[in-house]
């Protein structure tokens, strides 16, 4: 298991070049877009398809990168809340008392800075903090969920393929 520093050394200037050729090729095609518009329609129209699909691999790659580090950091920030008992039910519970606790802490600030004159400025500052926390909680129940799924499901792959050699062996195969 890596650091979360360690990830984001390796992962970031993949991300950054996944990125660049993604732009890149998005580029290209709006610019065979614009140039090769009056000699050939149909060229045009595959070569900017296919700088398209190029710019989308590259676009998923990013993705992919960019959601190894968020749930690195997620982890490393959920833990530092508290909640670091592995991939349970009970971790779904207590990221749901966060998120409530969260919009009743919000709730309840908002009436009480009403009355300063930067009421606006500090609302959505409040707002977006609030938004990003619960974000951030409802990604962690997600992922937490995909855990427990992707055990279950692996556990009876297990008896599936474990059920499958024994009948094997019984039989003398």
């Amino acid at each position: 298991m890596t650091t979360v520093c360690e990830e984001i050394r390796y992962k970031v200037p993949k991300l950054l070049a996944n990125l660049a050729l993604a732009v890149m090729f998005w580029t290209m095609s709006h610019i065979a877009l614009v140039t090769l518009n009056n000699i050939s329609t149909e060229l045009t129209f595959l070569l900017q398809i296919g700088l398209l699909l190029a710019a989308g691999i590259f676009l998923v790659r990013t993705l992919f990168d960019g959601l190894t580090i968020a749930d690195k950091v997620t982890g490393l920030f959920l833990e530092r809340l508290g909640i670091n008992e592995g991939w349970s039910r009970q971790r779904v519970f207590k990221d749901l008392i966060y998120i409530v606790a969260i919009l009743l802490v919000a709730a309840a600030i908002f009436p009480l800075f009403r009355s300063l004159p930067n009421f606006g400025l500090l609302q959505e500052i409040i707002t977006y903090a609030v938004l990003g926390l619960v974000i951030l909680f409802v990604y962690d129940i997600g992922r937490t969920f995909y855990r427990i799924t992707e055990e279950k499901a692996n556990s009876v792959a297990n008896r599936f393929s474990n059920s499958s050699n024994d009948e094997a062996k019984v039989n003398g195969k």
